[in-house]
């Protein structure tokens, strides 16, 4: 009959279809998004909230994994037989583990009881090293030797003390109840603690699963080529990312041990304390030393200025050392970055995501501007571009 037509499928259209629909709904997804910021922001940190401790196990794993190469192929290689590959990954898994939390029970049963303690004992020293300067402005007053005019000594023993005083509670004390606050919450660190050892304890049993299959999505998605090239890519990037993260622990671990041995040796107080807070804020690049001689300097002041200031000679000297020498035997030139764009990764990571943020803000953006470098090689390579140091 004529006005029978059979309805025929075309494959070019129907992808074409798809495609739009996938474009519309991609496109509505992020209007709302936008639109309705305020309720988008919320969702992602509830989303952040639940999958923190799934991105904790991982960086748990991620850093791990080359104490577990480390033993697997120095240690156990050498005890068991090839054929048991498998037992060699497992002791080597369990052997780093042991380590690992026996480190962290080390902090839990020594570290931080003497945090706690000596920041009790700086908060009771307070009021009479403000009660001896006070007696000291007394002493100048009575001396008449007229160096300061009398209203400004006055001004000093009525005004400066009082907000010094208070400023030092103020700070010793948001200290002690943070302290407090995180005993409180210990369930959820505890919890969240255990989810992440399981998960990166499960992602190193079965790292060469995961990796495998990576690449065949990969593989699957892309052409071969381009496939390749992702994978020397990610290749490239693990490498740069790795080797700062775990250079960087190392070399800060080494500076806050130093720190505390030299403290130990000038007979500085609060040593553990201190040296706790070098050595965290040093695995910030360039600007942690500085952010972690501060409150040092601060406390030390507050017991003696004479050792105070040997505090502050003592760290630029160590922190000389580790520029110089130290930081370029373990880390090298593991990242690249000038100091402009450690910077800005420093301040935006910091910004969205804490201390965390700062830490690994600048292997994120060396990776960045790695595969950057990368393309704009390539394009000028393909547009058969060469620029030498004459064209700048």
């Amino acid at each position: 009959m004529a006005g029978n037509h059979k309805f025929e499928s075309n494959k070019k259209y129907f992808t074409i279809s798809i495609y739009a629909i996938g474009v519309i709904l991609i496109g509505c997804i992020i209007y709302r998004f936008v639109t309705q910021w305020s309720g988008t922001k919320e969702l992602i940190s509830e989303l952040w909230d639940i999958l923190f401790p799934f991105f904790l196990g991982f960086l748990i794993a991620y850093i791990i994994n080359p104490v577990i190469g480390f033993f697997q192929r120095n240690l156990f290689a050498k005890l068991i037989p090839d054929t048991h590959k498998k037992l060699q990954r497992g002791l080597s898994i369990l052997f780093s583990y042991v380590l690992f939390l026996g480190g962290a029970a080390v902090c839990l049963v020594f570290v931080i009881p003497q945090l706690i303690e000596s920041l009790q004992e700086l908060s009771l020293q307070i009021p009479g090293i403000v009660e001896a300067l006070r007696q000291l402005s007394d002493k100048y007053m009575r001396s008449g030797t007229g160096l300061l005019p009398k209203e400004a000594v006055t001004s000093i023993e009525t005004n400066v003390l009082p907000k010094i005083m208070s400023m030092s509670n103020d700070f010793l004390s948001g200290l002690i109840p943070w302290f407090y606050n995180l005993t409180l919450s210990l369930a959820k660190w505890m919890y969240n603690l255990v989810i992440a050892l399981v998960t990166s304890i499960y992602m190193t049993m079965d790292k060469k699963i995961i990796v495998m299959f990576l690449k065949k999505i990969i593989l699957a998605v892309f052409s071969e080529k381009i496939s390749y090239s992702i994978l020397r890519k990610c290749k490239d990037c693990h490498k740069i990312f790795s080797s700062f993260i775990i250079g960087k622990s190392i070399d800060s671990l080494i500076i806050g041990i130093l720190c505390f041995l030299l403290m130990t040796l000038l007979r500085l107080p609060y040593a553990v304390l201190i040296s706790v807070i070098v050595g965290i804020t040093n695995m910030i690049p360039y600007f942690g030393p500085f952010i972690g001689a501060v409150p040092g300097t601060f406390i030390l002041f507050i017991v003696s200025p004479m050792k105070s200031l040997i505090f502050v000679i003592m760290v630029f000297l160590l922190q000389q050392f580790d520029g110089f020498v130290l930081g370029p035997k373990i880390l090298g030139d593991s990242t690249g970055v000038r100091p402009l764009l450690i910077l800005f990764s420093i301040t935006v990571g910091g910004a969205y995501f804490g201390p965390l943020g700062m830490f690994l803000g600048v292997p994120f953006f060396a990776c960045v501007q790695y595969l950057i470098e990368n393309w704009i090689d390539y394009r000028l390579y393909k547009k058969e571009i060469t620029l030498t140091e004459k064209d700048l």
